[in-house]
């Protein structure tokens, strides 16, 4: 059977150093598969098509692509997703939207002026319960995903999504999550080579996770922070359980 890795780029979660693994691994058997629309997306059935009508593809990058995991006799997909604390990756959102995406020196506005215009405007994709949203969808085929009424029940879905996945890392611990990528990988494609590449990052890699959080609030002030909390309501939740199920299979040293 047919073997390939397909990489879920989730926005801001250190996809850009997961794909430059995947393009210094394979080569042109690599390829990034995203339409020209940034806020399209693409449901499984489209994947599945993609991945019949591209036979020579070892690894496929995708921002817009959605789970759940097309199914075929033909092939069999290895997904790579990277799960991220949702404030500290709002911040990076924050940096790479209003700074780098439009290649200026330094941001056009302040942190709190993005929170608030994200939040003022209704364009909270970007920031609120993203993670959630990127992993709910249960639409196979059609133009848009569909999710659970309920912000409960798209919680439970997220949860399920992410027990159902062979693997899945956390930014938060990148090298870590590169070696286990490497004992689920290296077997199927022996040409992978797993190193720590970090590439495109707007935030010190080494700060503490903890350390980042007080200097947000900081920044934010403490109601803008807890309004960015309420945003991001299911994610912190989703965040969470996604770590304990992490450090479940191998703990954490120290």
């Amino acid at each position: 059977m047919r073997k390939l890795i397909v990489h879920y780029h989730l926005f801001k979660n250190a996809g850009s150093s997961v794909d430059a693994i995947l393009r210094h691994s394979f080569g042109q058997h690599w390829i990034s598969f995203d339409k020209s629309d940034p806020s399209a997306k693409i449901l499984p059935h489209e994947l599945d098509r993609f991945i019949d009508e591209n036979p020579s593809i070892r690894a496929i990058s995708s921002h817009h692509a959605l789970t759940p995991l097309p199914l075929s006799d033909a092939y069999e997909i290895f997904p790579l997703v990277f799960i991220r604390h949702p404030i500290a990756r709002a911040k990076s959102a924050y940096l790479f939207e209003w700074q780098k995406q439009l290649g200026l020196e330094r941001p056009k506005g302040s942190f709190s002026d993005y929170v608030q215009e994200k939040v003022l405007d209704n364009d909270r994709g970007a920031i609120s319960n993203f993670h959630v949203c990127q992993l709910s969808n249960v639409a196979i085929q059609g133009k848009r995903p569909v999710h659970d009424e309920s912000p409960e029940a798209r919680l439970a879905r997220a949860k399920e999504r992410l027990d159902s996945l062979p693997f899945f890392g956390l930014v938060e611990f990148f090298q870590e999550s590169l070696v286990r990528a490497h004992f689920y990988l290296k077997y199927h494609f022996p040409e992978l080579n797993v190193v720590n590449r970090v590439i495109n990052t707007t935030q010190k890699v080494d700060q503490n996770l903890d350390a980042k959080l007080v200097g947000i609030r900081a920044e934010l002030g403490a109601e803008l922070y807890r309004l960015l909390e309420q945003e991001n309501k299911l994610d912190l939740e989703f965040y969470k359980y996604a770590r304990q199920q992490f450090f479940s299979t191998v703990p954490q040293a120290g």
